[in-house]
């Protein structure tokens, strides 16, 4: 995935180990994302991603093409000796009003790259105690609410019902004296997160034969793309070890992963933030006891310092595009003027042993551009690589 100045290939490690992809804003960090998981990929493992970032790009999908980047095929072919290839790619979104307009008017090529997910009701009962972002109080009752539902009323998982499940929260809740807007805020989140589309993600985790990419593109409100952004996160990481195999490896890619489980107040939004906080506790456990489940995860964010330390200090090899941070440089024993004017080309490797520099291997598929982050930027992007007669 890259070479160093004595032209040695550099490999990511083949073992179970985390990773972690800090940079500012347009130092390509999406764009060595997209070659480490070419390379997963080409492992035989199982790849996925989520951005929870609040625009909710669409970029994976064009993976589905080859390189066309002059600058970028040089590199390839005189460092790598590599040819541009694409990759599959599938994009699943929830089913929601706009994704449905957005099919409307398919002829073939919207459904062959984007799907929309399953999620049941019994998937968002079990959902509710994962991501619910009250006091431990609140928790509590939700907790307790969650077991007698569960073990005592229906324990068949396939049985389960939002509308009932909420009426034994109340019931349980009205013994604690609970506040009633903890039932309208579980409410709305049961509301959000109920999608009545083609494919469970079980059955997603199951296809090793492509990138499975999770797009909230189509969600209008950011604090709901929050919300699909955290179940979705949950779902895979509840179900990939009762799926997998002995051998499979599931590689999780998260962008802007600060977001999710951010260490400075400036990554604190405010209509979010109670559920950035339950999400970050989420990941601090997750990124701790995930290897044994063989499930990796690949996290990116704008500095090398604003992801929770806890964390990053899971991650075991770390990148670090251009940042104008000295104390990052100072740390790393790197000279600070370099580190601010590094090409987007090139990135710091620590593997653990040593930090060098390497000239980052481009990706083999074809990378969105600024600007063409939209499903259709897509969709007319793949007609004109099928209209042209000289393609790869």
């Amino acid at each position: 995935m890259g070479i160093t100045r004595g032209r040695n290939f550099v490999y990511v490690s083949a073992d179970m180990v985390h990773r972690y992809i800090s940079g500012q804003t347009n130092a390509g960090k999406t764009t060595l994302a997209q070659t480490l998981m070419e390379v997963d990929f080409l492992r035989g493992r199982k790849v996925v991603e989520i951005e929870p970032a609040l625009e909710a790009k669409n970029e994976r999908a064009f993976m589905n093409l080859p390189n066309d980047d002059d600058v970028m095929l040089e590199v390839l072919n005189k460092y790598f000796h590599l040819e541009p290839r694409p990759f599959k790619a599938i994009v699943y979104s929830p089913a929601t009003r706009k994704y449905r307009a957005f099919m409307k008017n398919d002829e073939g090529i919207r459904s062959k790259f984007y799907k929309s997910l399953k999620i049941t009701e019994p998937d968002v009962v079990d959902l509710i105690p994962a991501i619910f972002p009250g006091g431990s109080i609140e928790r509590l009752i939700i907790n307790k609410a969650y077991k007698k539902y569960t073990e005592e009323i229906r324990p068949k998982r396939k049985e389960r019902s939002i509308s009932e499940f909420l009426e034994v929260f109340e019931e349980v809740g009205k013994e604690a004296n609970f506040s009633s807007f903890t039932l309208l805020k579980l409410e709305y989140i049961a509301s959000v997160l109920h999608s009545n589309g083609e494919y469970k993600i079980d059955e997603i985790l199951k296809k090793k034969d492509e990138i499975s990419v999770f797009t909230f593109t189509f969600i209008r409100d950011p604090l709901e793309r929050y919300l699909w952004a955290m179940a979705i996160l949950n779902i895979i990481y509840d179900r990939w070890e009762y799926l997998k195999r002995k051998e499979d490896i599931l590689s999780f890619y998260v962008a802007d992963a600060h977001l999710l489980a951010p260490k400075k107040k400036k990554d604190m939004i405010d209509t979010l933030a109670r559920y950035q906080e339950r999400m970050k506790q989420n990941l601090q456990v997750y990124s701790r006891i995930s290897r044994g489940k063989g499930l990796l995860w690949t996290f990116d964010s704008q500095e090398f310092d604003d992801l929770d330390d806890v964390v990053v200090a899971q991650c075991q090899e770390r990148f670090i595009k251009r940042m104008r941070n000295r104390e990052v440089a100072d740390r790393l024993k790197l000279d600070h003027t370099e580190l601010r004017r590094l090409d987007k080309k090139f990135a710091y490797f620590d593997d653990g042993y040593m930090v060098k520099k390497i000239l980052v291997r481009p990706p083999m598929s074809r990378k969105a551009r600024s600007g063409e982050f939209l499903p259709i930027h897509f969709i007319k992007e793949y007609e004109r690589w099928e209209n042209e007669e000289a393609n790869y």
